[in-house]
């Protein structure tokens, strides 16, 4: 038996796997011609080229190869004497053979000495084309034969299946599910019984939201035609991670009605990936083309068939008036109406060709009496680069693609065997000491799917105490050729003891010696506890949370637990028994339709509407199937029931929320919108209105073309922070400029953060258009920097112009008569409120162009407010400032313009009273976490009417003995220190403003 060569993949498609060739010529220059040409247009063909027959096979004696091209005329041992040393250890490998010219002799004793193609070469590069397309075939072929017999070959061991979930279900958008596979965990991270018992449904909280509608169409499509489904789509498991699944599937059908699914999920998402399609570049041979099992049509840039061979006619059947015609169109309508199963697929793809004339193409074509032929299309390109039209290749592929879905077909079966059986199949050769395992076995032992163990490391995972046991009976199978059949443990790596089942069998080779050694391996961990199980079943019957029911084949009920008595309303469960099951639900003639499908096809699953024994209605979800007894008969029937009012309500009530929420997005006043790579994913509508694009020209954008030069090194830094799980989170808030459609700049307010879309890391955005605001506040600050300007400029004037006057004022007291003293202390004590205005103005304006952060700090009452008075009753001899002594030494939180409050506070007192001697009171009063400070007078009060403006802008005027900005100003700065201030009536008369301010720490 000769040695194997090249390699497969089951999981890999044919027409992507790599082709190792080996090229026999002793003509150097088409060999490195050939190897230049398949290194620049044919990156799957690898091929190793060798000057003669001999080194050929010292090559093959060290590599494996897929294919062998062999010249025919070379010196020592042509083309001929090399096929048949090849075929002798090689009787399958396939082998093409080239000619110099064309010799019926030759083909003649090449196919009887096995060679798979006969092939002439022809000048110009436009051969290798030829020779590529051929290598492919044969190579396609011969793995798909290959492969089939490997499967074959499993198959004796145990049955193929795909791995994933097995599943029966009803049809139903909910897919509510009758049974699952254990895989169900693995795939989607829901217990099989959750789906089972509708606690999660399959349709809406497995299957991705934009796939449902999908799904459902195709299903329904097929079941409309009793034909098998297959589809791909996505779903989100139970922590939120997107897979992708391929199910397979088909109808059960009763009486020509759907009365369940069933079929497989897999998980493809390693395997799904975008296939690129292969161009060859092919030119035309010759106008005569040598024989080959291929058909070939040449057509030229107007359409005309330009040459054809027999082949192409014989496969397509062509009439003799329609290929006569030499018209491409003529040729296009006849094949339609006479032989394509798929015309407009067929004519899409021709007329997509000749639209684009440099394209190469290479598909599948199916024909109504059941062919399926591989066309390869190439365009026709002379030395110069001219195109001179299109060359067409069909070859029958019919054998192989029955190969393929013969394979496909065992695979499946022998997987899913595995998978509902709970066993897997495993293989150990004494003699290179390779054991293999399949998925099956791996999940019995709770590995990792990639797990490859040694038969030492195998046998580790027997419990301790049936170690030797195994030792002994594979010792046994080696030298004695005795297959064997155990019962045993197995720990598992978490500790879990599992009882499995492992048989064996031997196959010897031809002098009786081991040559290995494969067999079963089965989880009866299940079948061992089913004892105890039963035994328990009777408490957990009458404990379950679940309504549980069993009733005769008749329908009568002979059982119910607690659960269901509670669920529908009923004290005594003995009241229950005898009634039939249809008697507890709105709608009893459904509920009966229901006992009929659990006769005939053993479960039901589905919704019902119950009716308590006081008449109010309720939600279940109901999973019934037969009790059948040792022989399989049935013997009762059992269900379980859910009361599902509430999930159903909430259900519904998630739907509106979901609905709010898309609502709420496309009404905000904000544009919101998704950035994934640095480019927009979503926006809404109002982002659209403030950058002046439609939303679907910002789909795809850059984000960082809508900003402005100088904000976009801040947006690029915040966006990769952001996103740097390493680095500190930027601030969530910030302010850049856009430039919109027509080149406006507009300012946005920008808030981000990081979110998870569609399975990979985004930011989600909202921007707020605060242009008007910033323009606004452009301004403010212009026109507070102007106002600080005028008030520290005209205050300094005034307080010169002042100080020189009060002097001069001062100097005329020695020259004036009594009645002009007078006169001059009315000048004084003027100019001197003239000085005191200034200072309030001072502090009124800081406080109007501070930044709004005010600098809040402790301050010590005494000594500030001490300096005040004494400063008062210097401006104000005529007056009585009395404070309440000792004032206490406590510190309260404000700054130093504290001193303000206190000094307009005390002018007010004195400026506004209408007694000849105003008397003016100071009280402090600590609390615990606040002091207030009271000045009181003896003046005319005031008004209740007036007291809740007093401290507003509104009072500033000068119809009084004061400006009223001074209040104003004690109002907003006690505000700024979070106090308060007020006024009363004082006790006998005149007012009382009481000042609190927050207790410094």
């Amino acid at each position: 038996m000769g040695r194997s060569y090249g390699s497969t993949s089951l999981s890999r498609p044919l027409a992507e796997e790599p082709i190792s060739v080996l090229h026999v010529d002793d003509e150097p220059d088409f060999a490195e011609t050939a190897a230049d040409f398949f290194e620049q247009r044919q990156a799957r063909i690898d091929i190793t080229a060798v000057g003669s027959a001999t080194e050929g096979l010292e090559y093959l004696s060290e590599a494996d190869v897929d294919c062998i091209v062999s010249d025919y005329r070379m010196a020592g041992m042509d083309g001929l004497e090399f096929l048949e040393a090849v075929r002798e250890e090689y009787p399958d490998l396939p082998y093409i053979l080239l000619t110099g010219k064309g010799n019926e002799d030759v083909a003649s004793a090449a196919i009887s000495k096995g060679v798979t193609e006969y092939l002439q070469k022809k000048p110009g590069a436009d051969q290798f084309s030829v020779l590529a397309n051929r290598i492919e075939n044969v190579v396609d072929q011969t793995r798909a034969e290959r492969r089939l017999e490997e499967s074959q070959r499993r198959f004796q061991t145990l049955l193929d299946n795909v791995p994933g979930i097995v599943y029966r279900g009803h049809n139903d958008r909910g897919w509510p599910m009758r049974f699952l596979s254990d895989d169900c965990v693995e795939l989607t991270g829901y217990e099989p019984s959750a789906l089972v018992d509708g606690d999660v449904s399959y349709g809406r909280d497995i299957i991705h939201e934009d796939d449902r509608d999908r799904v459902w169409e195709v299903v329904q499509d097929a079941l409309s035609s009793h034909d098998p489904f297959r589809i791909e789509y996505r779903i989100r498991t139970a922590d939120g991670t997107e897979k992708w699944v391929r199910e397979q599937g088909q109808g059960v059908f009763e009486d020509g009605d759907v009365v369940a699914l069933e079929g497989f999920i897999t998980d493809v998402t390693a395997r799904k990936q975008s296939q690129r399609q292969r161009e060859f570049q092919s030119s035309l041979l010759e106008a005569k083309m040598e024989a080959t099992i291929d058909g070939l049509l040449v057509i030229d840039e107007d359409r005309t068939v330009a040459s054809y061979n027999d082949q192409f006619v014989e496969m397509w059947e062509v009439p003799d008036e329609v290929i006569e015609t030499k018209s491409d169109e003529a040729l296009l309508d006849w094949a339609v109406d006479n032989k394509l199963a798929e015309p407009e697929d067929f004519l899409t793809l021709v007329e997509d060709l000749y639209d684009h004339p440099d394209r190469t193409s290479r598909d599948e074509v199916r024909l109504t009496d059941g062919r399926v032929f591989d066309r390869y299309s190439a365009p026709v390109v002379g030395d110069d680069g001219t195109n001179y039209g299109r060359l067409w290749v069909f070859r029958d592929i019919t054998e192989r693609t029955e190969y393929e879905r013969e394979l496909e077909r065992q695979e499946f079966l022998f997987s899913r065997v595995q998978e509902i059986a709970s066993i897997g199949i495993w293989e150990y050769d004494p003699q290179s000491g390779e054991l293999i395992w399949s998925d099956g076995i791996r999940r019995i032992h709770g590995v990792d799917d990639d797990y490859e163990p040694t038969l030492a490391e195998g046998i580790d995972f027997y419990h301790p105490d049936d170690r030797d046991e195994i030792e002994a009976t594979v010792t046994r199978a080696i030298e004695e050729c005795e297959g064997f059949n155990r019962e045993l443990r197995i720990v598992r790596p978490d500790g879990d003891v599992r009882n499995v089942r492992t048989w064996g069998e031997v196959s010897t080779d031809e002098h009786g010696a081991t040559e290995v050694i494969r067999g079963v391996f089965q989880d009866i961990t299940d079948r061992k506890e089913r004892e105890e199980q039963l035994q328990t079943y009777e408490y957990v019957f009458e404990s379950a949370l679940s309504a549980l029911a069993i009733a005769g084949l008749d329908g009568e009920l002979r059982s119910v637990n607690a659960a269901f008595c509670e669920m529908w309303g009923y004290e005594d469960c003995e009241d229950l028994l005898s009634q039939s099951v249809t008697d507890f639900w709105t709608e009893p003639e459904a509920a009966a339709n229901v006992v009929d499908a659990i006769r005939e096809t053993g479960r039901w699953e589905g919704g019902l509407q119950g009716v308590r024994e006081d008449g109010t209605t309720f939600d279940t979800y109901c999973s019934a199937s037969t009790v059948t007894d040792d022989d399989g008969d049935p013997i009762a029937l059992m269900s379980s029931f859910v009361d599902v009012t509430e999930r159903n309500r909430h259900e519904q009530k998630l739907a509106e929320e979901r609905e709010k929420y898309a609502t709420l997005v496309e009404q905000s006043h904000d544009g919101i919108a998704i950035i994934q790579d640095g480019a927009f994913v979503f926006v809404n509508s109002r982002l659209s209105d403030i950058v002046g694009y439609e939303e679907s020209d910002l789909l795809g954008m850059p984000i960082i073309d809508l900003i402005t030069p100088k904000s976009r090194e801040l947006v690029q830094k915040r966006h990769e922070q952001r996103l740097d799980p390493g680095a500190d989170d930027p601030p969530s808030q910030y302010t850049l400029t856009f430039e919109t459609a027509d080149g406006r700049e507009r300012v946005g307010e920008v808030s981000a953060a990081v979110i998870q879309y569609e399975g990979a890391p985004a930011v989600l955005t909202s921007v707020r258009d605060v242009t008007e605001r910033q323009q606004y506040e452009d301004e403010l600050e212009r026109v507070n920097e102007e106002l600080e300007v005028l008030n520290r400029v005209v205050r300094h004037d005034i307080r010169n112009d002042m100080t020189v006057i009060l002097g001069w004022a001062e100097m005329l007291g020695e020259h004036v008569d009594d009645d002009g003293k007078e006169r001059l202390e009315t000048i004084l004590t003027g100019g001197k409120h003239v000085v005191e205005l200034t200072e309030i103005a001072r502090d009124y304006v800081e406080t109007l162009t501070g930044d709004g952060a005010v600098d809040v700090k402790p301050v010590q009452l005494d000594p500030m407010l001490r300096n005040e008075i004494m400063l008062r009753r210097e401006a104000y001899p005529d007056a009585d400032i009395v404070v309440e002594e000792p004032i206490p030494d406590v510190g309260v939180q404000a700054n130093e313009m504290l001193s303000s409050v206190f000094r307009n506070l005390l002018n007010n007192a004195v400026q506004h009273n209408d007694k000849d001697r105003p008397v003016v009171e100071v009280t402090i009063r600590e609390r615990a976490d606040e002091v207030e400070v009271t000045v009181a007078d003896n003046g005319p009060g005031v008004p209740e009417s007036q007291r809740e403006t007093i401290f507003g802008k509104g009072e500033m005027g000068l119809d009084s003995g004061g400006t009223g900005i001074g209040l104003y100003l004690v109002h907003t700065l006690v505000k700024q220190y979070g106090g308060d201030v007020r006024v009363e009536d004082n006790d006998p008369e005149g007012a009382a403003f009481t000042v609190t301010l927050p207790r410094a720490g």
